[in-house]
Formats: C-alpha cells, sequence, structure tokens
C-alpha cells in the first residue's frame, strides 16, 4: 500500500501548481506573429505551463526559449515564471537538481522583486521537488511558507490546495494526526468552494489516512466519495489507484469477493492507463488474492502478468535513464552555445567600446588642429561641443553595466548614481565648453 502511495504522490503534490490553461494551438499561432518582446516571452511561458504535468520535453523547450529571452530584454517577471515553469519540466523528467536550481533561482529573484505570487510558487515547487524525493522533512516547511503567503493574499483556494499537499507529506512520514488536520482544514475549504478537483483530491487522501490507522469504514467511506469526480473525468490513474485500496481494505476484513471484485477493477483501469506500475501492483493483489482462495492455477497466471510488467518497468526506468542522459547532453551543448555565444557578444561589446575610445582622442586632437586653420569660429564650436558630447556620454555608457551590477538592476539605486554622475559631469561639461568656444574658436594673430 505503501507503494501506491508513493506513486500516487507525485501527481497529488503537482496537480494545483499549473493555473488553467488555454488551447496550445492558439497560443503557437500568436508566437508565429509575435514580436522579441515581453508578449513573446508570456505566449512562451503559457506554453510552457501548458504542458507542465504531461510532457517535459515540450514543457522545457518553450521554458528555455522564454528564459532566454526573457534575460535578454531584461524582463524579471517573465524569468521568473520561466524558471518555475522549467523547474516543473525539470521534476517531471526526473532532473531534481536542475530542478532545485531553478526553484531557488525563482525564489531568489521573487523575493528581491516582493513578487508574493511568485514567491508562494517557488516555495510550493521547491516543496514538491524534496517531498517527490521523500524528503518531506525539508519539503513540509517550504509548504507552509506558501501557505502563509496565499494566506496573506487571501488566496483561499490555494491556502486549500497547499494544505493538501501538507497533508499528503505528512501522510508520507506516517504522521498520520497531523496528516488528518491538515486535509480536513483543506476539506473545509473545497467545500466551501465547491471545487471537485480539491475535494476528489482530498477525500482520496483521507481515504488513504484511515486505511493506514486501520479505521476501514472510514477508509471506504471516503474512497467512496472521491469516485464520482473521478469518473467523471474518466481518471484511470486515480481510479485503479482508489479500487486497489478498496480491495485491499476488504481483503483485510474478509469480504474475499469485493475484494475480487474491486481488484478487478483496478486491473481494467490499470491497462487503460497502460501503466507497468499500477498493472504490476494490481496483478500482484489478484496473484495473492487467488493464492489466499487456494486457486493456485489463476495465482501463477496473475504471477506471470506481474513479471511481465516487473520486466517493462525495468525496461522503461533504462529507457528514461537513457533519455535523461541524452537530454542532459543536450542541456550541456545548449549551455556551451550560450556561453559561446555572450563570449562573442562581450567580445564585440569590448571591440566597440574601444573603437571608441581611441576615435574620442582623436576627434578632439582633429578640432584642436582645426582651431590653427582658417575654419569659421561656428563651425569649431559645434565641433567641440559634438566632441565633448561624445566623450561625457561614452563615459555614462561605459559605467552603466558596472552600475547596473553594482545595483543588481535596481531602478532606484540606478537613478541614484546615474544623477550623482550627471552632476559631476554637467558643470565639467559646461567648463569645457566654455573652454572649447574660447580657446578653439579664436584664431591666432597672422604677422605681416
Amino acid at each position: 500500500m505503501k507503494k501506491v502511495s508513493c506513486f500516487l504522490f507525485l501527481f497529488l503534490v503537482t496537480l494545483f501548481l499549473s493555473a488553467q490553461q488555454n488551447k496550445n494551438d492558439s497560443l503557437r499561432q500568436l508566437l508565429v506573429v509575435a514580436k522579441e518582446d515581453t508578449s513573446k516571452v508570456n505566449l512562451l511561458n503559457q506554453l510552457s505551463r501548458y504542458f507542465n504535468e504531461s510532457k517535459p520535453d515540450s514543457n522545457l523547450f518553450y521554458g528555455l526559449q522564454a528564459l532566454e529571452l526573457s534575460r535578454k530584454i531584461n524582463y524579471n517577471e517573465g524569468e521568473i515564471d520561466a524558471l518555475l515553469n522549467t523547474c516543473a519540466g525539470f521534476t517531471l523528467s526526473g532532473n531534481y537538481s536542475k530542478a532545485l536550481e531553478n526553484g531557488l533561482e525563482a525564489l531568489k529573484k521573487s523575493e528581491a522583486s516582493y513578487n508574493d505570487r511568485q514567491m508562494a510558487i517557488s516555495f510550493l515547487s521547491i516543496g514538491v521537488i524534496y517531498s517527490i524525493q521523500e524528503d518531506h522533512r525539508m519539503g513540509i516547511p517550504y509548504e507552509l511558507k506558501a501557505k502563509e503567503i496565499y494566506e496573506r493574499l487571501h488566496d483561499s483556494l490555494n491556502i486549500g490546495n497547499t494544505l493538501l499537499n501538507t497533508g499528503v507529506s505528512y501522510n508520507q512520514l506516517n504522521q498520520l494526526d497531523s496528516a488528518r488536520i491538515y486535509l480536513n482544514e483543506s476539506l473545509e475549504i473545497a467545500l466551501r468552494f465547491k471545487n471537485d478537483d480539491l475535494m476528489s483530491s482530498v477525500y482520496l487522501s483521507l481515504g488513504i489516512v484511515n486505511l493506514k490507522m486501520m479505521q476501514y469504514d472510514i477508509g471506504i467511506s471516503y474512497c467512496r466519495l472521491s469516485l464520482p469526480y473521478f469518473k467523471k473525468t474518466n481518471d484511470h490513474l486515480f481510479l485503479s489507484s482508489i479500487y486497489y485500496y478498496m480491495s485491499d481494505i476488504f481483503d483485510s476484513t474478509g469480504r474475499r469477493d469485493s475484494a475480487f471484485y474491486y481488484s478487478r477493477l483496478a486491473l481494467q483501469h490499470a491497462r487503460e492507463m497502460v501503466s507497468p506500475q499500477l498493472l504490476l501492483y494490481s496483478t500482484k493483489q489478484l496473484s495473492a488474492l487467488f493464492k489466499e482462495s487456494n486457486k493456485l492455477d489463476s495465482a501463477f497466471i496473475y504471477q506471470e502478468l506481474a513479471m511481465n510488467a516487473k520486466d517493462s518497468l525495468t525496461n522503461q526506468e533504462k529507457q528514461r535513464q537513457v533519455q535523461a542522459l541524452t537530454f542532459n547532453e543536450q542541456m550541456r551543448q545548449i549551455e556551451i552555445a550560450k556561453k559561446k555565444s555572450e563570449e562573442v557578444a562581450v567580445r564585440k561589446r569590448n571591440l566597440e567600446l574601444g573603437g571608441i575610445a581611441i576615435f574620442i582622442p582623436i576627434f578632439l586632437l582633429g578640432i584642436l588642429l582645426l582651431g590653427r586653420r582658417k575654419v569659421k569660429s561656428r563651425t569649431i564650436e559645434f565641433l567641440g561641443v559634438l566632441g565633448l558630447l561624445f566623450l561625457f556620454e561614452f563615459i555614462v555608457l561605459f559605467a552603466h553595466p558596472f552600475i547596473g551590477h553594482w545595483t543588481h538592476e535596481s531602478p532606484v539605486w540606478m537613478l541614484l548614481i546615474l544623477v550623482a554622475v550627471a552632476a559631476i559631469l554637467i558643470p565639467i561639461h559646461h567648463r569645457s565648453e566654455t573652454w572649447i568656444k574660447k580657446k578653439l574658436a579664436s584664431k591666432p594673430e597672422v604677422k605681416h
């Protein structure tokens, strides 16, 4: 029972991380004509979220594009959303170290920008990563921090979702009293808002908790309460799992016929789901039931089916490992290409700055030489002022990246520092301009 509970945990804790999604076809059409601006980042993020729980490759394909473009145009909110989307994609693909890296970076940036919504999702995402790896003692504090923020935002439905995740985490730790407290609080919110998704998941979780506490009648009641919602959506994963638990209860209470009935239903939905893991659990359960009933031929048949499911699961795991290695190598190559591109851009900028730094003194020297020739005073004045503009704007241009780095692109600090720089440069500029007009525009006396 514990293994199936762990298998379901991934789906329960990620159930409410994504917002309602638009149809991806219409989003893709909009993406084709989108300009390289914040609207394109938002479209890419929406497409990435669309695949949060189904296709990690597609999620990462769009999410990484959104991340790169948002950084290119300095779109902080879009960058945080992209980090959170790719965090979900890496989690689903099993790359937990990269998922945690992106989740923590999203948290850091959302805290710096005081964005409560993104902070809450960051906390919850990090909590999910730890919990999926069964490190619930690390995961629960992050989930509770997300809950605190949702309470501050008066976002009741997301409070209920976070309570559900926390309750499931305590269930995995076998702290069943704590699990039941959080789940009951979540159920109260679900009933108040009449939210079927949350309600059905809480019912199932409460059913599992009560089964662990050997309160079989209460556990069965909760499982039955959850059934209509999953039947309506024809969710084979949850239906197979619910029937598995119900069969286990009836077997534990000596009602063998009912145990067989629900175990066969669990197997039916596992086959519909085409899930080797669910097939393994349900066929092993049926084999055990037939063995207890002294029907050894049937027990042997289902044991063979269980072995086949186990082999299939092993092959899938090996395939996932190969895919993970391939994907990690692709990501490494992308990072290398990105680093090279950044180095080229830095080199180009340095060359341009170097060219400007050489040009300005030559330009000013040229003006000094023109001042010694018979050139109109107004022309000399104009060129002198233009040379000074080049010089002082170059100083600001050169200093701007350093100021941005020192202030972490904080608009307030950047404004204050640039104003201070201008306060120093403007008087110098005026004095230099006066000197240009007096010295360069005046012609040397010609001796006869």
